[in-house]
């Protein structure tokens, strides 16, 4: 048993391939190497699937983990369920947050510091206002952290419920609460702001994504998994195109159309299910694909993509580049890359390590 409560044959390579994968497919999303205006350029675009590919696969590792703790009732590994958590997110975030302070005060461009403190609470991803203060990227802590706390929950009610209903329960949620702030005309820096908002960007509206990974935990580990093959070339398939679906569609329909059938049905639910389909693949099927994604190279990879994902925009990034030595996206990559080892090496595990021996 860990120090996190998993048993070593809990580990599961491929999909911690999976997690630099994720990480790069937003890089390329912000870092859009086609020209303006072009299909490849809206293809490429797409590159934010990489959050869906992070949110499905923490579903499943977190019911993976811990469904059987949470189940039988023992309570000390809520504990351990609890300080993992932190200490898997928090402390890295804290020394970017606080560099990233300083790179603006240095830049003659001080965060305010009621909107620091909404930061190092990772309560931005509820305002539309500040959903980009700080770390940019880091509105989907605020999500994450929302499954975090609730996870535990989620389990037992996706045993009791089942997941369809749970996941279209916390979506209807997110819409009612909404409209209630709506009605009631309170508009609090655009808390919960926007319909299109707590869609996209808060954990009801995402949901789905958390719930049908922990449903594929849930089914793999009870080994109710129907035998089929080509699982991976199928979620792969969907996924890709669900991608040329948002790359081609969105430019004609406008309003209600393109919110409901591009945001809702293609990228909140279509997408995460080729998503889950694909990791079903990866778990029982012996492909290529699997076995380049469990490579040593692909691991090392998979373990510093958080602290790429966390500095890939923002201050750090924009220093490299205005070194005049890094004039494109593609060597900006390459070196993100040894620096984000780095940090995972020097800053992160040793934050980890330390957090977790108080």
């Amino acid at each position: 048993m860990g120090s996190d409560g998993l048993r070593d044959n809990r580990i599961i390579p491929a999909l911690t391939g999976v997690r630099a994968i994720a990480a790069y497919a937003v890089f390329v999303h912000h870092y859009n190497p086609a020209p303006a205006g072009t299909f490849l350029n809206r293809l490429f675009d797409q590159g934010y699937t990489g959050v869906s590919l992070f949110f499905v696969l923490s579903g499943f590792l977190i019911h993976h983990r811990y469904a059987d703790h949470v189940l039988t009732n023992q309570t000390c590994s809520w504990r351990s369920y609890a300080r993992n958590r932190f200490d898997r997110i928090y402390p890295l975030y804290a020394v970017v947050l606080a560099g990233t302070a300083v790179g603006l005060w240095l830049a003659g461009r001080p965060m305010d510091g009621g909107i620091f403190g909404l930061d190092m609470l990772l309560l931005q991803g509820f305002f539309n206002e500040y959903k980009f203060s700080g770390v940019q990227q880091s509105w989907t802590l605020t999500v994450e952290a929302c499954f975090y706390v609730s996870a535990p929950l989620l389990i037992v009610a996706g045993q009791r419920w089942g997941w369809l209903l749970l996941a279209t329960g916390l979506t209807g949620l997110g819409i009612l609460l909404w409209a209630g702030l709506c009605y009631a005309g309170w508009s609090l820096h655009g808390f919960l702001g926007t319909l299109p908002f707590v869609l996209f960007y808060t954990f009801f509206g995402r949901a789905f994504e958390f719930i049908i990974g922990m449903a594929l935990a849930q089914r793999w580990s009870r080994g109710t998994f129907v035998r089929a093959h080509y699982r991976t070339a199928l979620g792969l398939l969907i996924m890709g195109g669900c991608i040329f679906w948002q790359a081609y569609v969105p430019g004609a329909l406008t309003g209600v159309n393109a919110l409901i059938w591009c945001e809702v049905l293609v990228y909140n639910y279509l997408l995460p299910l080729g998503i889950a389909v694909f990791f079903a693949g990866l778990l029982q099927e012996k492909t290529h694909i699997r076995r380049l994604l469990a490579q040593p190279f692909m691991q090392a990879l998979g373990h510093s993509s958080y602290a790429f994902y966390l500095i890939h925009i923002g201050v750090l990034s924009k220093l490299v580049q205005k070194t005049g030595f890094v004039n494109s996206s593609g060597l900006l990559f390459v070196v993100l890359l040894p620096v984000a080892h780095g940090l995972y090496v020097w800053v992160e595990k040793p934050l980890q390590k330390y957090a977790r021996s108080r």
